[in-house]
This record gives C-alpha cells, sequence and structure tokens, in this order.
C-alpha cells in the first residue's frame, strides 16, 4: 500500500471520528436543552396550578390538580405580622408551600408565588398589597394546614375551603413583616412601591423577615382569606 493510500485511509477515519464526537455532543446539547426546556414548563405548570387552587376571590369549597413532575411538595412554616411601630399588632400563621425539582423552585406565600432557578427568583404572581390614599390594603392568605410532604411523578389533590376576614388599623408608623427564605426578592418589590425595608428574625427562629415600612399610610386595612388547605393523593 503506498503513503498516499495509507494517508486517506487515516484521513478518512480522523473524520469519522471527529463527526461521531460531534453527533455526541449535538445530542447532549440538545438533550440538555430539552431538558431545560421541560423544567422550564414544569416549573410554570406548578405555579399556575398553585394560583389557581389558591384564588382567593373564591369563597367556599374548591378542588384542584397539582402535577408534580418528579418534584417534591412540602409545607413550611411562615409568618406575616403588621407592626405598629415597633410592636406586633396582628400576627398569622401564614405558612408557605414549596415545590422542588432539581434547581428549580416554586413558593407560595400569602398570595404571592414565586418561581427561582438556581437561587434567582422572581415573582410570577407578585403580593396582594397595595396603597392608595394613604391607606393600605394587605390580603394575608393563610394555609391552614397539617404538615405535608410528599414527591413522586403523580399529581396531588388540593382541597380549599376558604372563608374571609377583615381587621383595621389606624395611624401612622404601620409595617408589613414577611417571614421568607427568600427575602431579596420581597425587597426589591417593596421598594419599588416606595416602602423602605429592613430584615429582622422577629420570633429568632433562624427565618428572616423583610420588613417594609410605609411612612405616608394612616390607615391599614388587613383582608384575611383562611384557605383551610389540605393535600392528598
Amino acid at each position: 500500500m503506498t503513503a498516499r493510500a495509507q494517508s486517506s485511509i487515516v484521513g478518512v477515519a480522523v473524520l469519522l471520528a471527529v463527526a461521531v464526537v460531534s453527533i455526541a455532543a449535538l445530542t447532549v446539547a440538545v438533550g440538555s436543552v430539552i431538558d431545560e426546556g421541560a423544567s422550564e414548563a414544569a416549573s410554570q405548570d406548578v405555579a399556575a396550578s398553585i394560583d389557581d387552587a389558591f384564588d382567593t376571590e373564591r369563597s367556599g369549597p374548591h378542588t384542584a390538580r397539582l402535577p408534580l413532575y418528579d418534584g417534591r411538595l412540602r409545607t413550611v412554616e411562615r409568618s406575616v405580622r403588621i407592626l405598629d411601630g415597633p410592636s406586633v399588632a396582628f400576627e398569622y400563621a401564614a405558612d408557605g408551600l414549596v415545590f422542588t425539582a432539581a434547581d428549580r423552585e416554586v413558593r407560595y406565600l400569602s398570595g404571592a408565588t414565586i418561581r427561582s432557578t438556581g437561587g434567582n427568583a422572581a415573582f410570577y404572581t407578585p403580593p396582594p398589597i397595595t396603597t392608595r390614599n394613604r391607606s393600605l390594603f394587605l390580603n394575608v392568605a393563610t394555609l391552614d394546614t397539617t404538615s405535608v410532604a410528599v414527591d413522586g411523578a403523580t399529581a396531588v389533590t388540593l382541597r380549599t375551603n376558604v372563608t374571609h376576614d377583615r381587621r383595621e388599623l389606624r395611624g401612622s408608623g404601620t409595617a408589613i413583616a414577611i417571614e421568607t427564605r427568600t427575602p431579596a426578592v420581597w425587597e426589591r418589590w417593596f421598594e419599588s412601591t416606595d416602602a423602605t425595608t429592613t430584615r429582622r428574625d422577629i420570633d429568632d427562629d433562624g427565618v428572616p423577615s423583610v420588613v417594609a415600612r410605609f411612612p405616608n399610610v394612616r390607615s391599614t386595612y388587613v383582608f384575611v382569606h383562611d384557605l383551610h388547605l389540605e393535600v392528598g393523593r
């Protein structure tokens, strides 16, 4: 065999090897894109399902299905407090619901839904808090449920039986304290409403509260929506 022929054979082998490696790399890349897209779709679906299940505009019983997508769903102990100056005027055991799958999370707390990827969090549904004419309007959704921890590929049933209450607080120096593991996203949102924020561990349990003060507010109206949540397969 001539040197030229041997060189041609080697060249073809190298090209084949390069082609195989390229195809393998492309397969991995396509697979990663598909997985990323599926995770994103699952995260959005879970957030939308939670928002629908916990609609505080309704009253009475309601049932919804929440897909788990091989993730984990659990409750966490969280409080929402209304401060009058430094003192706690009202305190609600709002508790939260957390869905986790790989590096993605969906967190629900008191009417707000947060999606996060790799630690980067943003509101999917912003907090139901508004100010108007020197009045603060705060909606607090409480889960009122037992401890929950479920996982798997199937779905769970979210049963609610929503009741409502209302309270009023007059005077200046009002603040809202939201207990959360994702304080930065709450701080950004509150600061966009011209509130000033600080962090404070009010009950010394290791979970900080974002304290948002509204210096121009003179009346605070708190609308409490008790969900009476039950989670089942």
